[in-house]
């Protein structure tokens, strides 16, 4: 009798659902491949990696040990020896919070921006390869793909994510995707994964 595993070569031949798990995995890996690549060259680690590259874009409110661990979906613990790690490196600094002392807000130095816009092109590989795909399925994709995180999402796999799915904002209108802020449709493509107006629901 053939195993109804997702990682069963015979199983999944027949099982839909068991081959788009299994092509996600694979996606999942590539990204790591990625990650270590480029962490390499550098000689820092992959989760180092991301967070310089986080470091580089986010406001600064967001720069915070707890910010991060819920971003990427890691232990204070975790991630605060990652910080330590390059801050060593002389990557970052901490900015003391003149209203809370015991919260500090993550700097990148010149040097750590430097290394940051070099490690950001991890993904590269990635954007190029879902820019062959014509726009109407990159955003058919990305309205599939926010689907899935907000299931992982309520299921508490992974922290919520701060997209339109999961936002104060958000309306479902049938099969139209409504965002109350802007007052406006949002079209698939228009979907965001992160976006500066998310706003936690109110229960």
């Amino acid at each position: 009798m053939i195993k109804g595993s997702t990682f069963n070569p015979e199983h999944q031949a027949t099982n839909t659902t068991s081959k788009v798990v299994a092509a996600l995995e694979r996606l999942s890996e590539a990204f790591r491949v990625l990650l270590w690549q480029e962490a390499k060259q550098h000689g820092i680690s992959p989760i180092q990696v991301q967070i310089l590259t986080y470091l580089l874009y986010y406001p600064d409110r967001q720069k915070t040990v707890t910010s991060l661990a819920s971003y990427f979906n890691m232990t204070k613990a975790t991630i605060s020896d990652a910080i330590k790690s390059i801050e060593s490196k002389g990557f970052i600094k901490r900015k003391e919070d003149t209203n809370d002392n015991r919260s500090q807000t993550l700097l990148l130095t010149r040097e750590g921006r430097a290394i940051a816009k070099k490690v950001e092109s991890f993904a590269d590989p990635m954007q190029e390869a879902v820019d062959q795909l014509s726009e109407e399925k990159q955003a058919s994709l990305l309205e599939q793909l926010l689907g899935l995180i907000k299931d992982l999402n309520n299921r508490l796999i992974i922290t919520p994510q701060r997209m339109c799915f999961n936002c104060q904002y958000y309306e479902k209108r049938g099969k139209l995707h409504y965002c109350k802020l802007v007052q406006g449709i949002l079209k698939s493509g228009d979907l965001r994964v992160d976006c500066p107006e998310f706003t936690i629901p109110i229960v």
